[in-house]
Formats: structure tokens, sequence, C-alpha cells
């Protein structure tokens, strides 16, 4: 997801350099000045952390829908986080440290953590559903 926003950001970037070249009536190959680089720069900054917000905030949606499948399937795990003070913690408190760390302009974080909630997740599923039929085995 992080390659998404990176990309979507590098090609506002060249769009927006484009637009500034075409205004300022330069060949394409010229030499950008420093303030037309500077005002790109400060595009791009507003695109990613506008890309970055909307994107923190529907992977937090996603980490919520798969706690939810994980909880029907019974199979929830806890994981060990820095966010948790290093201790094992359910994916419920996780994904409140997620919304915390969202709330507080922390979207890096909030997508870290929640990406990290909705592997355990889909993992915890994923194993519950590959030993469903486990017995055990006597010789």
């Amino acid at each position: 997801m992080g390659k998404l926003v990176v990309f979507k950001a590098s090609l506002s970037y060249c769009f927006f350099l484009l637009i500034l070249i075409m205004l300022s009536g330069r060949k394409p190959m010229k030499k950008v000045t420093a303030l037309t680089s500077l005002i790109a720069g400060a595009g791009m900054m507003l695109t990613i952390s506008v890309t970055q917000a909307g994107t923190a905030s529907e992977t937090i949606a996603q980490a919520e829908a798969d706690i939810a499948a994980a909880n029907d399937a019974r199979a929830v795990w806890r994981l060990l986080d820095p966010v948790s003070g290093g201790k094992a913690v359910p994916l419920d408190k996780l994904l409140k440290a997620a919304k915390a760390k969202l709330d507080a302009n922390e979207e890096a974080e909030a997508i870290r953590i929640a990406e990290k909630i909705s592997w355990a997740a889909r993992a915890g599923i994923a194993q519950s559903e590959a030993q469903k039929d486990a017995s055990p085995v006597y010789y």
C-alpha cells in the first residue's frame, strides 16, 4: 500500500512539474529554477499527506473487518508490537493504538499497525481453516 502512495505522489509531482514548466514558457529540457522545484515539492508533500490520510483510514477499516472475520472464525491471535510496550496483546487493543496514532497525525505508524493487524487476522483464519480437521495421532 505504501508503494501505491509513493507512486501516486510521484505521478502528481511529475504532473505538477510539467504544468509549471509549461506555464513558465520554458522548454522541458532546460533547468528548472529552485523556486519552481520548491513549489513542486510543496505540492507533492500536500498530495502525499492527503493521500496517505485516506489510505490510513481505509487500512484501519480493513483491519476492523479482518478482526471481525477472525472473531467469527474464533481465530484471534495476540501480537507483540513496540506500541503495546513489548507485550502480547489482542488485536483489538492494537487497533485502538492504530486509531490513536491516526488521530495524532502519525499516519505511517497507523498504517504499519493496521497492516500488521490485518496480516495477523488473516493468518489466524488460515491457521484455523488448515487445522479444523486436526485430531491426535496415536501410534
